[in-house]
């Protein structure tokens, strides 16, 4: 069926979970006849994105909220896209339909229940929805997705019974002279709830642990213990991406729920707790508040001046740029602008640790990306403490 003569009018967001439950219902079932579905075709996708709203802008007016995600969801510098934003009725819903060429894709934005991190809900191309996303987080400084770290998706995995995982660790960027070093590990196995034998088996093996970095993990997660036909079937993405299928959005929705909200006390924690800030006593004298975050790598030495060169000069993953000086050898000092938010931040790098100096007024999202994109690099066995060793992650 023809997706957009098949789209009804959504006004609310009980309309469109009426509607997402539907559209979950009926691709299970062809599913389960057919035993295939094109590529996520009409599976429900669910995005969460961090977005930085600006504090002069009244979120309880309608207009005016929509007028900024019409500029936030144009990817600048693309000629070929265009997005036409419908508010809907209620407050902070919207209906965005994205066109670039002859693709087109339609999502649903909550930006009422959370004015920082937003939910998007589509059953269109995830081709397209993808492009488009990963096109505003490279070029809105405002926009940017979540980075959940591989024992945040181990957690979420935990509220359901596991169904399969994806690996995704890729050393290229910082390749040495060693032909005996793996540089890259993909893997991908879905399956029954023995897929997490194979995981623990991996994660258990001395050569193979520090790269068996989580990506995407799946779970079939019930509505109760006595409700076997209640169940949601979700993976999950470690950029916040869920594709959905099953009989239950309800159960998927508190997923969601679940991973905003633990990932977004998770970013307030290091805002709050470790920025670093003076601060004026009421005598008068100032004191330095706040701690460095230190990630300790368990089993790898960090290869500091290809790090450097490959991590901090702008680019994705990490689309950090540092201008950047070797103290000595083995270690350097960075001065870093996050390009997605204008943030900034310090970094000492030595082989055994970099140290992170959160300035005030930066975003602890960016903390989050680099650790997440750490593992992805450099290989999953960080520690991060701060001064008095506290565990960050």
């Amino acid at each position: 069926m023809d997706q957009r003569t098949a789209r009804p009018q959504v006004q609310t967001r009980q309309h469109l979970f009426d509607f997402l439950q539907d559209q979950m219902q009926t691709t299970y079932e062809d599913l389960t006849e057919e035993r295939r579905l094109a590529f996520e075709s009409t599976l429900v996708k669910t995005y969460i994105f961090e977005v930085d709203v600006p504090q002069d802008l009244d979120a309880e007016q309608h207009a005016s909220m929509g007028r900024f995600v019409q500029a936030l969801f144009l990817p600048k510098g693309r000629r070929d896209t265009l997005v036409s934003v419908s508010p809907r009725s209620e407050n902070g819903f919207f209906e965005l339909n994205l066109r670039r060429g002859r693709q087109e894709a339609v999502l649903y934005l909550d930006t009422a229940t959370n004015r920082r991190f937003w939910l998007g809900f589509s059953i269109s191309n995830a081709t397209t929805l993808d492009w488009w996303v990963d096109s505003l987080s490279q070029t809105q400084t405002a926009f940017d997705t979540v980075w959940l770290w591989p024992s945040f998706l181990e957690s979420v995995q935990a509220r359901g019974i596991p169904r399969g995982f994806g690996l995704d660790y890729d050393y290229r960027k910082f390749e040495s002279d060693d032909p005996e070093k793996t540089a890259y590990l993909k893997m991908q196995l879905w399956g029954g709830s023995d897929t997490d034998a194979l995981y623990k088996l991996l994660r258990s093996n001395r050569e193979f642990s520090d790269k068996v970095v989580l990506a995407k993990v799946r779970m079939k997660e019930f509505a109760g213990s006595d409700n076997d036909d209640i169940f949601a079937l979700q993976d999950l993405k470690y950029q916040g991406k869920f594709t959905t299928r099953g009989t239950s959005f309800r159960v998927h929705a508190a997923t969601a729920s679940f991973v905003r909200a633990s990932y977004e006390a998770k970013i307030r924690q290091i805002e709050d707790n470790y920025t670093i800030r003076w601060k004026q006593s009421d005598l008068g004298r100032l004191s330095l508040e706040g701690f460095a975050i230190h990630f300790v790598p368990q089993q790898t030495e960090i290869p500091v001046e290809t790090f450097c060169e490959g991590a901090l000069r702008g680019t994705t993953p990490f689309r950090l740029f540092g201008l950047t000086r070797m103290v000595n050898d083995y270690s350097a000092v960075s001065q870093i602008v996050d390009l997605h938010t204008g943030g900034q931040f310090s970094l000492e790098i030595h082989p055994d640790l970099i140290s992170l100096y959160l300035a005030e007024g930066a975003c602890g999202n960016s903390v989050a990306r680099f650790y997440t994109n750490l593992q992805h690099t450099l290989g999953a066995s960080f520690r991060v403490e701060t001064d008095s060793g506290d565990s960050v992650f």
